[in-house]
């Protein structure tokens, strides 16, 4: 967003505050750097409340470092906060509809892409899954609207995963755990949904023991192929809604300046 600035404000009220007593001054001063930290964390709360599997991915934008700033222009304090990062802002502004395989040089034009034995380029692609619930491990997209004859595709996530024994740490005799792929859902598995097939639960072993053995942490992982010869219709990102958070954050900065206003302009009688 643009910056907080008491004295552009006031400037666009037709108020003069260049002959306003110290003290006066030092209460706006402290007014308006906490209507910017105000703002700060309403914008966060906005961000919490009404986003879901993006949530995570905006607050983050709102927590580094360059999303606040005090400077000093003229001798007068000016805030800036901004919303960092290029996914943050693409969830805010919204983001148009694409194809993955042409206009992303990160997929079939970087350094993962594979040349197969034809010439034609191609990548595998990974794709997270989880049995956890919460926004940020629920399914988005198609997936999200995928029903199977166990219900909805995170229940069959859940009975897959639990049939073909990808829902427990494998260890060795020692006790260690056994790392990298350990299990696997077959590629053509029956009564599996297409999304699911040939996933795979991938291991590594932490420090520390348990009663069990070694503490360890798991993935769970599916693999898609994205070449130059897959079907044109594939792989285009649906594109994201604009959450527009930020006209709320404005109205709420100009409505706490108003308060600021009314001090100076009390001030000035």
């Amino acid at each position: 967003m643009g910056m907080i600035s008491v004295k552009a404000r006031a400037e666009e009220l037709g108020l003069d505050i260049s002959n306003l007593e110290s003290g006066i001054l030092e209460q706006v001063e402290m007014a308006v750097g906490g209507i910017a930290r105000a703002a700060k964390n309403h914008w966060v709360s906005l961000a919490q409340d009404r986003l879901h599997t993006s949530r995570e991915t905006y607050v983050q934008g709102l927590r580094q470092a360059e999303s606040f700033n005090r400077k000093t222009v003229s001798g007068t304090s000016v805030y800036e906060i901004a919303l960092v990062g290029r996914m943050p802002n693409n969830h805010e502004f919204g983001m148009a509809s694409f194809d993955m395989k042409a206009v992303r040089p990160g997929w079939l034009g970087g350094g993962k892409a594979r040349t197969a034995k034809d010439g034609h380029k191609f990548i595998i692609i990974p794709f997270s899954h989880s049995t956890s619930d919460g926004p940020r491990q629920n399914y988005t997209g198609k997936a999200a609207g995928v029903m199977t004859s166990d219900g909805d595709l995170k229940k069959h996530l859940r009975a897959s995963v639990k049939k073909y024994g990808l829902d427990r740490m494998m260890r060795a005799a020692s006790g260690r755990v056994v790392e990298g792929p350990v299990a696997k859902i077959p590629t053509k598995a029956p009564s599996v949904h297409p999304y699911l097939q040939g996933m795979v639960r991938i291991q590594k072993g932490k420090s520390g023991f348990t009663k069990a053995g070694q503490r360890g942490e798991s993935q769970l992982k599916t693999f898609r192929i994205m070449s130059e010869n897959s079907d044109p219709g594939s792989w285009h990102h649906p594109g994201l809604n604009a959450a527009n958070l930020l006209p709320e954050v404005e109205k709420y900065v100009e409505s706490q300046l108003d308060n600021v206003m009314n001090m100076i302009a009390a001030s000035l009688l």
